[in-house]
């Protein structure tokens, strides 16, 4: 006599094997309603990150411009200044943009896929720039060195391994980025599939 609890479990082994199988083959479809939620949902997003965006940007340069202001040694403030406009060319075009609304003549996979394409060149442009606040690092390190060099009590600590993790921190930032926008890439053609446009 077989065991009720094994064969059931062997049949649920086989309906899970079977269901693996199954999903993998699967098209995921979305209906109108669905796509018009996404595009709807992803305007609302678009909204907010401009303005989170605003909102960095301001604290960014308040910081930045107050570093400006209270520190004597040129150098540094050449290298802060240099990256507050660093900041405001890299950011300050999302802000420019006005928020993209869903046409009434474009559907929503098209925009869905105009989002996430617009988004993925963002992020490259933001990566492939990066190399701009190099400068601004090399000043205010130059400047922490002389003034230490100097014996300025105002001039901090510029070790060599504070230039290298701001180096360091650049890289991953660049690394992120590229990620960013793979995501961003993927999720375009998987609205185009899912569209079959």
């Amino acid at each position: 006599m077989r065991d009720p609890e094994a064969s059931e479990t062997e049949m649920l082994q086989a309906t899970w094997s079977a269901y693996g199988k199954d999903r993998e083959t699967m098209e995921v479809v979305l209906t109108a309603d669905q796509l018009s939620a996404q595009a709807r949902s992803r305007e609302k997003f678009s909204s907010l990150v401009r303005l989170a965006i605003l909102v960095f940007m301001a604290a960014i340069a308040a910081g930045l411009l107050y570093d400006i202001y209270r520190v004597d040694q040129p150098w540094i403030r050449i290298g802060v200044a240099w990256t507050l406009c660093v900041v405001v060319y890299l950011f300050g075009p999302a802000i420019g943009s006005q928020a993209q609304l869903v046409d009434t003549g474009e559907t929503c996979a098209r925009f869905l896929e105009n989002e996430h394409e617009e988004r993925r060149r963002h992020y490259l442009r933001i990566r492939n720039r990066l190399f701009l606040f190099v400068p601004g690092i090399l000043a205010c390190w130059f400047g922490r060195a002389a003034a230490l060099l100097t014996g300025s009590s105002a001039a901090g600590f510029a070790p060599a391994w504070l230039f290298l993790l701001s180096v360091v921190a650049l890289v991953l930032v660049w690394f992120a980025f590229t990620k960013a926008a793979e995501k961003a890439a993927r999720d375009r053609d998987e609205i185009h599939r899912i569209a079959g446009d």
